[in-house]
Parts: structure tokens; C-alpha cells; sequence
């Protein structure tokens, strides 16, 4: 036998042990491809949101592969520390570390090529699908087939020189002069854990408070990096600390203890919680970063649409505008250079503010003459004194009240005696700002008070295919914002911020997402498997003292069901937390999104348990 046909072996006869780590690779290897393909493709060459997709995808690529850099160095030593007895023996019969090195590296490139492979592979067929639903997603034209080789080349070799760099770190795992601690593995008998009742405590006090804080609403500045420090440093003592001290309680609960298995998986769950605390720390808070951001994004999709506005282009001139008249031919010159056929219209209004609490805002004063002329909007009987409001496309998506009664400022911004009556809230008529409508003779009353403006509205047909060169006018007429006397609005470029963006954004993060969950899955998996020669000991050594084999599944079903959702439900508390500072902004449609969100990852952590459970018991019972 040769010693490439030994390592092979290796991996073959423990494939098993192998197997979550190998799916776990492929997928990885599988999400990194496909995005590559996607950041690749001949569609994406030009367009401006071709350009900030490519940019989105590449940033996935990098923390794909940084966290597959992590995975795969957590998942070789997971597996080393499984294989004590092995190396050790292996050292005993006169390998040297400079063999051993090379056995475990030809074994990880083993499981690397074949990882790469199958990535690869999947990847070529998801592509299709891929495509299509990343266009639908985000409104392009259907992306063809074409052949990836700058995708294939960055796959391979980047994930070729990732498995070989990490195998490089092997070596320092294991050492030469300790054969005898390889050879007794992890058979030391270990001294049962005794938490700090004191570290216990402030575990639960940094949770307590971080939730204290969101509760209270009104988070901003320095308190959201306050609140996540807190929630971190409490989730870790929780975790080494706090739920131990509650096994240990439940110990001394004879009643409960004493009663059936629970001695056995009571007792287990001690030592294991003990062992992986820093582990389930670090799933809890993955998962946490995936269910928040996931749901982040899909409640802004579902929250903040696109909202029709009356004009596909406004324009908002205030007084002592010099750049009017030049900015209003080049959107005209844009429009007909790229064959859209428009029209304008022109009216006078009045920015005015109004007394909102400590703030002022403003809104755009119309005379309802002009609204029913541009607008089409018919108000009778609307009295001196009395408006109806139109909020913004953006305010009209938060949950903010409109006011019943505008008390409006002067040009000083100091208040004064005169008030607008609330008569009626509809719906937005463009994005720039909200608007009140008003009669002739209240309008020339109070147009004094504010800012006189001219409002220039464009309308025009396809106004989706007019998303590059209106953000190229607005780049341009905003410069570097030092003389700004306008507003300038496009409904393309609103379309882009409130649905194509958080669109991208969802598509992006929500495989990114699902990777990390499968790899938090995947070190839970590897850390029973670590340990799972020990468990064998411990089962048949009840056994022989009248443990039965259902008893065992029972016990083992109860353990690993804590281990698998004891993480992920802190992980979700964590988000309900989290998001809940939304509700406090003025987001309302909160609950389904974010239901959605954790039911899937839900049906995930249950398939994955059941898997996990299948294979570990029949290492069990064999």
C-alpha cells in the first residue's frame, strides 16, 4: 500500500465522520461558485445596477471565503482531536512529523478536491435556476448559460489553497513528545464543572440589561454598540456559566432528578454544556446574525414597496436657485437623448415648516386649484383654515401618525399664530416631501410665511429603463452639495432604493445566511463526533447495569435536542430583541417577515437534528 493509498483509505473508511464536513465544504465551495458565475456574467458588464450587484456579490465571495477559511480550521481540528489514539499509535511505529504532516494534508486534499468537485458540479446544475431567480429578483433581463472559466479558475484554486494552507497548521496540534496523552485520548477523568455563582449572575444581568434597553425604546448613538456588547459578553457566561448553575439546581431538585432517565442526561448535559460552551457561544451568535439580518431584509422589502408618486421625475426649486434653468434642460436633454417622450409641468408652491414637538418639519404647500389641474385630484369643500395631507412615498411607509392641526413657522423658523386644520390624510402624490392642499385664498394668505418654490414635474413612459442616467443626473447636479437650492427626485432611483436595493440585499444575505447556519449545524455535528468514542464507554457501561436501548435513544434524543435547540432558541431571542428596535422606528410590518424568517431556519435545525440523531445513534448502538 501506498502512502497516498493509506491517506486515501483513511478517508474512506471514516467517511462518516467525514461526511458533514464534506457537505458543509461542497455547499460552501457550491454558494461561492454559483455567485462567482453570477459576478462573471457578460450581462453584468455595464448598467448601474449591474455595477453595485457585482460590487455586493464580491463582498459575499469574500466573507464566504473568509468564514470557509474558519470552518474548515475548526472542522480539521475537531477531527484530530477525534483521531488521538490514531496518531498517537502512528507515532508509536516510528512516523515522523514531517509523514504525519504530509498524511494529513494528502487526507484534507483528499476531502478538498472531492469538495471542490461536487461544488463545482452542483453548481453548474443550480446555475440555471439561479440565474433565473436572481434576474427575477432583481428585475434584469434573463441571464443566459456561458461557460465560468474565470469562475472556475477562482474556485479551484482558491479553495485548493485553502485546504492546503490549513492542513500546513495541523502539525502544531500534535506534538511528538506527547504519545502517551494522544494514546489515552480524552479518557482523563474530568472533575464535574462548579460555576461561579457570582459570574452566573452577571451573565443574566448583561442580557437582563441589553433587553432592558430595547425595551425602553429610543435607541440610538453609542446604544445599539452598547446593547451588543452586553449581549454578547452575557450570552458567553451565559452559556459557560449561568446554565450550568441552573443543571446543577436541578440536581438538587431529588424529585425531578431522580426520576426515570433524567439522572442519566442530566448528568451528561453538565459536562457537555461544561465542554462546549464556547461552541454553543459561537452558534448562538451566528445564528443570531443570520436570523436578524434575514429578517432585517425581508421586512424592509415587505415594509418599505415601491409607492407610486404622480411624476416620474420632480424637481423642487427654492429661492436664490441659479442652477435652475441649466439643471431642467439637462434632464430634458437626458429624456430625449435616450428616447423617452415626456411632459412637464410647472407650478407654484410654498415650503413651509410647522411646529412638530422639538422638530420642524417641512412640507410642500399647494394651492387645490393646481392639485386638481396636475394632479387630478378633486377636494370639495375645503374651508379657510382647513388642508388635506399627503404624506411623502418614504413617510407613508413608517408608522408614523399624521397631525391633526399645523402649526406653522415663519421663514425665521419662529412660531406663530397662525394653524392649519387636518381635514383629511391621503395618499402620497410624490416623493419628495408631503404636501397639504389648500384653497386659493388660504394659500395666498399663508405663502409668505414659507420659502417660495417652483415644482417641476415630468412624466413619461418605461421609467425603469431610466435608472442609470437618472442617477448620473443626480450625481451631478448634488456635486459635492456645497450650493444646493433644490430637491431633486426620481421614481426609478426610488424604485432602486426601496425595492431593487433591499432586493439585492436579501438575495446576497440570505445565502450567506444559510451558509453560516449549515456550518453553525456542522459544529455541533463535529463536536458530538469528538466526542462520540467516549459516549460509547459511557452507554455500554450502563448497559451492563440495566440501561436499555430505548432508555439510550430517549436519553440521547433529550441531549441532543438541547444541544441543537438550546442555541438556537437564545439565538432567537436575540432576534426578537433585535428587531424589535424596528417596531420602536415606526416599522409595523414586522411579525410576518420575521415569522417567515425563523419558521424556515426552524424546519432547517429540525431536519438537521434528525439527521445528526439517526447517525449518532447508530454509532450508539452498534
Amino acid at each position: 500500500m501506498t502512502f497516498l493509498q493509506f491517506a486515501y483509505k483513511n478517508v474512506t473508511r471514516n467517511k462518516r465522520a467525514y461526511l458533514a464536513f464534506f457537505l458543509s465544504s461542497a455547499f460552501s465551495v457550491l454558494i461561492f461558485f454559483t455567485f462567482a458565475m453570477f459576478l462573471f456574467h457578460p450581462a453584468l458588464k455595464e448598467g448601474y445596477l449591474n455595477n453595485i450587484a457585482k460590487k455586493g456579490l464580491t463582498a459575499a465571495e469574500w466573507m464566504i471565503f473568509v468564514f470557509s477559511f474558519l470552518f474548515v480550521l475548526y472542522s480539521v481540528n475537531a477531527f484530530l482531536k477525534s483521531r488521538n489514539k490514531e496518531f498517537g499509535i502512528l507515532l508509536m511505529q516510528g512516523i515522523t512529523p514531517g509523514q504525519l504532516r504530509a498524511l494529513i494534508t494528502a487526507e484534507n486534499m483528499i476531502i478538498g478536491i472531492m469538495s471542490i468537485a461536487a461544488g463545482i458540479i452542483g453548481g453548474f446544475i443550480f446555475s440555471k435556476t439561479f440565474f433565473t431567480v436572481g434576474a427575477y429578483i432583481l428585475e434584469m433581463k434573463a441571464l443566459p448559460l456561458y461557460m465560468p472559466w474565470k469562475a472556475l479558475g477562482i474556485t479551484g484554486g482558491g479553495f485548493l489553497l485553502l485546504f492546503f494552507l490549513l492542513s500546513q497548521f495541523t502539525i502544531f496540534f500534535i506534538r511528538s513528545n506527547m504519545i502517551i496523552k494522544l494514546i489515552k485520548g480524552t479518557e482523563k477523568i474530568k472533575p464535574e464543572p462548579k460555576p461561579s455563582v457570582i459570574l452566573s449572575l452577571f451573565g443574566v444581568g448583561c442580557l437582563a440589561a441589553g433587553y432592558g434597553m430595547v425595551l425602553k425604546g429610543n435607541v440610538h448613538g453609542y446604544e445599539p454598540v452598547f446593547i451588543l456588547l452586553l449581549t454578547i459578553i452575557g450570552t458567553y457566561f451565559f452559556f459557560s456559566q449561568s446554565s450550568i448553575w441552573i443543571l446543577r439546581a436541578l440536581k438538587k431538585w431529588k424529585t425531578f432528578y431522580l426520576r426515570g432517565k433524567n439522572v442519566i442526561w442530566v448528568s451528561d448535559l453538565v459536562y457537555r454544556l461544561k465542554d462546549n460552551a464556547r461552541l454553543f457561544f459561537i452558534v448562538s451568535i451566528i445564528s443570531a446574525v443570520a436570523f436578524t439580518a434575514t429578517g432585517v431584509l425581508a421586512m424592509y422589502k415587505a415594509t418599505v414597496g415601491a409607492k407610486e408618486s404622480a411624476y416620474e421625475m420632480e424637481y423642487l426649486s427654492y429661492g436664490g436657485n441659479k442652477k435652475e434653468q441649466t439643471h431642467l434642460k439637462e434632464i430634458e436633454h437626458d429624456l430625449k437623448t435616450h428616447g423617452f417622450t415626456y411632459k412637464r409641468d410647472d407650478m407654484e408652491v410654498s415650503y413651509i415648516r410647522y411646529q412638530q414637538g422639538d422638530s420642524a418639519p417641512p412640507v410642500i404647500m399647494i394651492n387645490q386649484s393646481d392639485l386638481s389641474k396636475y394632479f387630478h385630484v378633486s377636494l370639495d369643500g375645503l374651508k379657510d383654515g382647513e388642508a388635506v395631507y399627503f404624506p411623502g412615498t418614504y413617510d407613508s411607509n413608517l408608522k408614523n401618525e399624521s397631525p391633526d392641526q399645523l402649526k406653522l413657522l415663519n421663514q425665521k423658523q419662529k412660531l406663530t399664530d397662525q394653524k392649519l386644520s387636518v381635514k383629511e390624510v391621503k395618499k402620497p402624490l410624490i416623493s419628495l416631501n408631503s404636501v397639504i392642499a389648500v384653497n386659493g385664498e388660504t394659500f395666498d394668505h399663508l405663502k409668505s410665511l414659507g420659502e417660495k418654490a417652483a415644482l417641476y414635474g415630468y412624466s413619461y413612459d418605461h421609467w425603469k429603463d431610466s435608472l442609470d442616467f437618472s442617477q448620473s443626473l443626480k450625481n451631478n447636479f448634488y456635486g459635492d452639495y456645497s450650493d444646493v437650492h433644490f430637491d431633486f427626485m426620481t421614481k426609478a432611483g426610488t424604485y432602486y432604493d426601496t425595492v431593487q436595493l433591499p432586493s439585492l440585499s436579501l438575495f446576497i444575505g440570505l445565502f450567506i445566511a444559510i451558509v453560516f447556519f449549515t456550518a453553525a449545524g456542522s459544529f455541533l455535528y463535529f463536536r458530538l463526533f469528538t466526542d462520540s468514542d467516549e459516549d460509547r464507554q459511557r452507554y455500554r457501561s450502563l448497559a451492563k447495569i440495566g440501561l436499555s436501548e430505548q432508555e439510550m435513544s430517549q436519553s440521547v434524543t433529550i441531549q441532543l435536542a438541547i444541544l441543537f435547540f438550546f442555541p438556537f432558541a437564545i439565538a432567537v431571542l436575540h432576534t426578537l430583541f433585535a428587531l424589535r428596535t424596528l417596531t420602536v422606528e415606526g416599522y409595523s410590518n414586522v411579525a410576518g417577515p420575521l415569522s417567515f424568517t425563523i419558521g424556515g431556519f426552524f424546519v432547517f435545525q429540525v431536519l438537521f437534528f434528525l439527521a445528526v440523531r439517526s447517525s449518532y445513534l447508530k454509532k450508539m448502538k452498534k
